[in-house]
């Protein structure tokens, strides 16, 4: 007799997506991870959140035992849990009760898989994390890294499908957890080029500035308040939360508050930024972690060149060449960034190359319904 589940998919996400899905406002729908997409056909959907447990949800001591595991877990193994904010008796039930288990980043994914792996004594569950950055993690201690290395071990035998959004990410894991190969899917971050296609007609002459964007803690923020200190002629914008006034040391730059899950800027304002800036640059530390992977796209979508970093987690260099729809710098020297700029900043046959190229390029391998179907076949429906 087939096993009765309440949900055919809950979804598990970071805080204020609920918010978002349920707005009227024109916006994109990569982040929801299939979302949409899944609800249109039909099937029965479930969403929890990081802020899911609220002070009525759980009981005094129980609450205090949830904020002691996650300080203390986090504390040895260097990891991020989210027990306290997410874990409630109604929250384990619908879990349990999910045909498949979808969480939207590998911290959430380390919180549940204990839970998940209970479960799976009693019934079967499909549990898909999609993750980026999982495997950049910085060594430590010995002790931290010996738990770590538990913890990933444990986590990663209990987990169906290993999503990962970046291909170099991918290619460092089945080199070096063979073992594990069977359960690692690469499925690269894709945009809803429905909302992520241009609203303004603009010739390259038209768009003005350079703009950087996002909050990742992996971009070089203090290079790039030198980068527009030292191009005093070129009119900087920020949209970030990172970067306070205090820290910019020029008159060329506006500095805005930025930050994707707290909605200070619509999709819509967010876009409108990348469609009439003439560049957008995203230095990145050197790490495995695709940081600027949604921005780059983002703004390679509406046809506005990327200037990023050449770093070991570039999402993606299988698609992506220097100079035909991207470009990439060797490193994060300040004289190399500014040197560069210079050079580009009025080269419109250069950037109405890449704007063509990286456009089609987006439109071709990067289409959310490419994401939705593909992260399909990983489900048990």
């Amino acid at each position: 007799m087939p096993e009765k589940y309440k949900f055919d998919i809950t979804y598990v996400y970071g805080n204020g997506r609920k918010i978002k899905l349920e707005s009227k406002n024109p916006q994109g729908k990569e982040f929801f991870y299939g979302y949409p997409y899944f609800l249109n056909k039909g099937y029965k959907l479930n969403i929890l959140e990081t802020n899911n447990a609220t002070d009525l949800d759980n009981s005094k001591f129980t609450k205090i035992v949830l904020r002691f595991l996650d300080k203390y877990l986090s504390k040895l193994t260097k990891l991020t849990f989210y027990l306290k904010s997410l874990i409630t008796k109604q929250a384990i039930a619908d879990l349990y009760n999910s045909k498949n288990i979808v969480t939207s980043n590998h911290g959430i994914g380390m919180t549940l898989f204990i839970y998940v792996k209970i479960f799976k004594l009693f019934r079967k569950i499909n549990y898909i994390v999609i993750i980026s950055g999982l495997f950049a993690m910085k060594q430590t201690n010995i002790v931290s890294n010996i738990l770590r290395k538990i913890v990933l071990f444990l986590f990663l035998s209990t987990v169906d499908r290993l999503i990962f959004t970046n291909r170099s990410e991918y290619e460092f894991a089945i080199k070096n957890y063979e073992k594990f190969n069977d359960r690692f899917v690469c499925i690269p971050f894709c945009l809803d080029l429905e909302f992520w296609k241009p609203s303004l007609d603009l010739e390259i002459t038209e768009k003005e500035g350079v703009l950087f964007i996002g909050n990742n803690g992996h971009r070089d923020f203090n290079l790039v308040v030198d980068i527009a200190e030292k191009l005093p002629n070129i009119e900087f914008t920020f949209i970030t939360k990172i970067i306070k006034d205090e820290d910019i040391k020029s008159d060329n730059v506006k500095n805005i508050m930025g930050d994707w899950n707290a909605n200070y800027l619509s999709d819509e304002e967010i876009k409108n930024f990348y469609e009439k800036a003439r560049m957008v640059i995203l230095p990145i530390n050197n790490t495995l972690v695709s940081s600027g992977q949604s921005a780059g796209l983002q703004s390679a979508s509406v046809g506005t060149t990327v200037l990023t970093s050449k770093t070991i987690g570039f999402w993606d260099y299988k698609s992506y060449k220097d100079k035909d729809n991207i470009i990439f710098l060797e490193n994060n020297n300040l004289d190399l960034w500014v040197n560069k700029i210079e050079e580009i900043y009025d080269d419109t046959d250069l950037l109405s190359r890449i704007s063509v190229n990286s456009k089609k390029l987006v439109v071709e391998e990067y289409a959310l319904e490419i994401f939705d179907k593909e992260l399909e076949k990983c489900l048990i429906l």
